[in-house]
């Protein structure tokens, strides 16, 4: 179980390769767990991280819309 949550872990992390970054913030959460706001060019990761675990969590928010223009 724990190579198959370690291989899923991988796979979330690779979608940060090829993006931009454009923004990295920081928050400490209870329990010795951290979470870091990556901001890329594809919309915001957000990857959680805590002592216990074997690797982080990793959250994906799309970007919605464009800043785009058709000059």
């Amino acid at each position: 179980m724990r190579n198959e949550h370690i291989k899923e872990c991988r796979e979330s992390l690779m979608k940060l390769i090829g993006r931009k970054i454009v923004d990295i913030r920081l928050k400490s959460r209870d329990r010795g767990c951290w979470r870091f706001y990556v901001d890329t060019d594809d919309g915001e990761f957000i990857l959680t991280f805590c002592k216990e675990w074997d690797c982080p969590a990793v959250e994906h928010r799309e970007e919605h819309g464009s800043d785009e223009s058709d000059d």
